[in-house]
């Protein structure tokens, strides 16, 4: 039932009486607010709706109260009254809307003509939708069916090009076959096969294409390896000698350099090309490279392709094996004329020349070998297989070249130094590419031993023997400009009278020995720079066998004494042949003393000399050690020699000299007294001075007073023997030998005052003390009475102490035309010697002997190790001095001058000879 419509205006759903009547009721089972509330909680009552649930859930609360309370029927009327109002309000709005309604129905029929319009204009379009519906329908499926074709078409195309790209990759690889780019074409099948030819393979030409691919792989296999053969022909073969000719060139190169490094910097003398010191400095561009030599034009696309084509294929064990097989071939043909079965054919000659290029080309192929190894990355042939190859050649190469070197026997050092040359670049050609030169360098070292060796010790041999030859055997004496030259090579000790601190620009200068020695001293010098430049570019190991071979078989040969090699020997010889000849004899001597002056200092400078240049000294002694060569012994026994060889021409010149000497009357007449010396005595006495001022002028002091000791007693004993050995003879004959004596004394004195001012270190004894016995012989035949010397033994003693009594008797005896002689006839009981055996005791005491003896060995030659055996061929060496002057058989010994030792036993002479031994050691200690 419709509410009830009321009249009572409605203020915001409330009343004030309503209000009041809550107000007064507030204390009633039912709480009418409360209900009001609920009804009324929204504004818009069009909104509210009593059916919902949350009124019914707000209402369940009250009634729930009001049945607590039994107001139900209370409720019941208050929702009553509340729904009631609410209808006249409701009414009361619908009235009071109406003509706002009115107008909207207006406006609701002017939208429903707009919709009318609106449809038909949405069914005008409807039909013109239908219509191009159905024409896109029928578009479509044209579209769908052209559609189709296309794809057919381009299926057909896909196809088509396909084929016409396999035959342009099948055309392709032909082509790269041609070009010899095999692997290229390999690459192209390969793609083709598993790319291209897949989709077209129900083609029967494409079946055709993959049946023959293995045919064409086969083909490239075969033609990428005879590819490969070509490139070796062309390449390898024909272009050795260019690669060989690149190789020398840059080791010279490399050589240069070195050699500019050594001499800025003396430390690296010692240091050989490809030595580790040499190869850290070495600028690693430096190195050659035979494949980046843009002169040489080697291409390697062709050997890359066949290693390429091969590893693809998986057969680089079968390349490996044909590659061998190939180089193989190239290895025998270049090798030739040695060849891999001639293992045992060593007669092959070369010519130096020959030579040179026959190595050129074997360094070349093994170079490449080498190299081509090292680029292709052992793909082809390893380095163990290139190595054990070369060791198999130089095993055939070594014996052919020993072979040539024995039968080119070379006699010229430049020959064999350039046979050395092409070794040894052949040498550091292989060492600077890792191969074994061990065989190399042993004919290298046989080259030096057996052959530089004594090649050089002859060829200087023979040079100092031209320069002995020449020799004048004259003191040198020089200019200034002349001197320099000599000392810059002489050898000589700091205080000799020559030295430049000794000279002090007094020029001419004036040596004691000849150029003998100063040549004796270059050829020592040059003899070390030879052997030295011959070692200087190869020689880098074995320095031990190398010093041993340059001071044994070089300098200790060529100084030896071994006929056909040693100078010594040759010196010997010389000395020896020109025994008669005093100016040889008396220089060879001075000489000789300075000859063992330059070989200690040879055996200093050769030590030093040697560490410089190899890094080692001789038995590696220290820088501070010192080497004396065997050589010095030599010539120590050598200057022996020549000094007996000396003084027996001062013998044999002395008999020569007292042969003019002749007393054949030893009773003249007083008409035949002479008032001068006897004219052969004067020429002896010149020929004598004469002798000793040119054979004794360049000895010591103490060697030339000590010649003259030697000689005026050997002459005082002989003019001695003649009044010993004559019959008889009278005053006139004593008085005419008197004066012989005395004019001998006079001589002598002025020899000997020169001599002794020289040498004070002679002491009291001097040289007319040889003459003492002689002189008191003659003044005792020349007493007007003999019967005090026959009878005082006091007056014996003080005036004639040199004459034994029985000799002194003898004299006396043998005078004639005197009384008081005949009482010593009388009373003698002596048989008077013969004159033979006088002179024999005179030569046994004098001149078996040496001047050495008398010295006491200044250089203590007695103690040296032997080394000059000069009495070892009897045929060529003088076995003993020469006779003694007027010799005879004979059995008689003269009292006092002869001895068992067969040496001077004279009183004076061993005092002399005693004190000059002395004097002499203290000079050599000095030294």
């Amino acid at each position: 039932m419709a509410p009830s419509r009321s009249s009572v205006p409605i203020s915001n759903g409330h009343s004030e009486a309503k209000t009041a009547v809550a107000a007064k009721d507030k204390k009633s089972a039912v709480d009418s607010i409360q209900l009001e509330n609920l009804l009324l909680r929204d504004e818009e009552i069009f909104q509210t709706s009593l059916n919902s649930d949350d009124y019914l859930d707000s209402l369940a609360p009250i009634i729930k109260n009001a049945v607590k309370s039994n107001g139900l029927n209370e409720l019941i009327t208050k929702l009553n009254d509340i729904v009631h109002q609410k209808d006249e309000e409701l009414n009361q709005v619908s009235i009071e809307s109406m003509d706002e309604i009115n107008q909207c129905m207006e406006t609701i029929a002017s939208i429903h003509r707009s919709a009318d319009e609106l449809n038909n204009q949405f069914l005008t379009v409807h039909q013109g939708l239908n219509k191009s519906a159905f024409e896109l329908m029928t578009r479509k499926k044209n579209y769908i069916k052209y559609k189709e074709v296309c794809n057919r078409i381009n299926e057909t195309h896909v196809v088509l090009t396909e084929c016409i790209q396999v035959l342009e990759l099948m055309n392709r690889i032909l082509d790269l076959i041609k070009q010899t780019k095999y692997f290229s074409a390999l690459k192209l099948i390969d793609e083709m096969t598993n790319v291209h030819i897949q989709k077209v393979d129900e083609f029967s030409f494409a079946k055709k294409i993959v049946a023959s691919t293995p045919h064409l792989t086969k083909m490239i296999e075969d033609d990428s390896f005879e590819n490969l053969t070509k490139w070796l022909s062309i390449n390898l073969e024909r272009k050795l000698r260019a690669v060989g000719e690149a190789l020398y060139e840059n080791l010279a190169e490399l050589q240069d350099i070195w050699r500019e490094q050594q001499n800025k910097h003396e430390m690296y003398r010692p240091y050989k090309l490809n030595s580790p010191v040499e190869l850290s400095l070495r600028d690693p561009t430096l190195n050659y490279d035979i494949f980046f030599d843009e002169s040489l034009k080697i291409p390697l696309n062709n050997v890359y392709d066949a290693i390429l084509v091969y590893s693809t294929l998986h057969e680089l064990d079968t390349l490996r094996d044909v590659y061998y097989k190939e180089w193989m071939k190239k290895y025998s043909r270049i090798i030739y004329p040695l060849t891999s079965a001639s293992a045992n054919k060593k007669e092959i000659i070369f010519s130096n020349n020959e030579l040179d290029e026959y190595l050129k080309k074997i360094a070349a192929f093994f170079v490449m070998d080498k190299q081509l190894n090292l680029i292709t990355k052992f793909q082809l042939r390893t380095n163990n297989q290139a190595d054990d190859l070369w060791i198999s050649y130089v095993s055939k190469l070594k014996p052919v070249l020993l072979f040539n070197l024995k039968r080119n026997d070379f006699y010229d050092l430049r020959e064999l130094h350039g046979f050395k040359q092409v070794i040894g670049d052949f040498m550091q050609i292989m060492d600077s590419n890792e191969y074994y030169i061990g065989d190399l360098y042993e004919v290298l070292m046989i080259i030096f031993k057996d052959y530089f060796a004594p090649l050089i010790v002859q060829d200087f041999r023979k040079q100092y023997i031209g320069a002995m030859q020449k020799e004048l055997y004259t003191s040198l004496q020089v200019d200034e400009r002349r001197y320099r030259d000599v000392m810059k090579t002489l050898f000589y000790f700091k205080d000799a009278p020559f030295a430049p601190e000794r000279v002090r620009n007094k020029f001419p200068v004036k040596f004691p020995f000849s150029e003998d020695y100063a040549t004796f001293c270059k050829i020592l010098h040059k003899l070390i720079l030879k052997t030295l430049k011959f070692i200087e570019v190869y020689y880098n190991y074995e320095i031990n066998e190398i010093i041993n071979v340059i001071v044994n078989d070089i300098f200790e040969q060529f100084l030896g004494e071994k006929k056909g090699f040693g100078i010594a020997w040759e010196i010997e010889d010389f000395i020896r042949k020109n025994s008669t000849n005093k100016e040889v004899t008396a220089q060879s001597f001075v000489n000789l003393e300075h000859y063992i002056i330059g070989l200690m200092e040879i055996g200093k400078l050769l030590n030093v000399t040697l560490r410089q240049e190899t890094g080692m000294g001789i038995h590696n002694i220290d820088n501070n050690g010192t080497f004396t060569l065997k050589a010095v012994e030599t010539f120590t026994k050598l200057k022996k020699f020549s000094e007996e060889t000396l003084y027996q021409m001062v013998d044999t010149k002395l008999q020569e000299l007292l042969d003019l000497v002749e007393y054949e009357d030893f009773t003249p007449p007083v008409s035949e007294r002479n008032s001068e010396a006897n004219f052969s005595v004067k020429d002896f006495a010149m020929f004598l001075e004469n002798l000793f001022t040119s054979i004794f002028e360049n000895l010591s002091p103490q060697l030339r007073t000590l010649g003259l000791f030697r000689a005026y007693d050997f002459v005082s004993q002989y003019f001695l023997g003649i009044l010993h050995d004559a019959p008889k003879y009278n005053s006139v004959f004593i008085d005419n030998f008197d004066l012989d004596i005395k004019y001998l004394e006079k001589s002598m004195q002025r020899l000997g005052d020169a001599e002794e001012a020289a040498d004070a270190s002679q002491g009291n004894v001097s040289i007319d003390s040889t003459f003492s016995e002689l002189r008191q012989s003659v003044d005792l035949l020349k007493l007007d009475n003999y019967e005090e010397y026959l009878t005082n033994n006091t007056y014996r003693t003080r005036n004639f102490s040199s004459i034994k009594f029985e000799k002194g008797v003898q004299l006396i005896s043998k005078m004639q035309g005197r009384e008081d002689a005949l009482l010593a006839r009388n009373s003698s009981i002596h048989r008077s010697p013969q004159r033979s055996n006088t002179t024999n005791s005179i030569s046994h005491s004098i001149s078996s002997r040496n001047f050495s003896n008398l010295m006491g060995n200044k250089y203590n030659d007695e103690d040296s190790t032997p080394g000059l055996n000069l009495r070892s061929n009897p045929n060529s060496r003088p076995a003993s001095p020469s006779p003694s002057p007027r010799a005879d058989s004979g059995a008689r010994s003269s009292p006092g001058l002869a001895s068992t030792t067969g040496s001077i036993t004279g009183s004076r002479l061993a005092q002399f000879a005693g004190r000059f031994k002395q004097n002499g050691q203290n000079d050599q200690n000095g030294e």
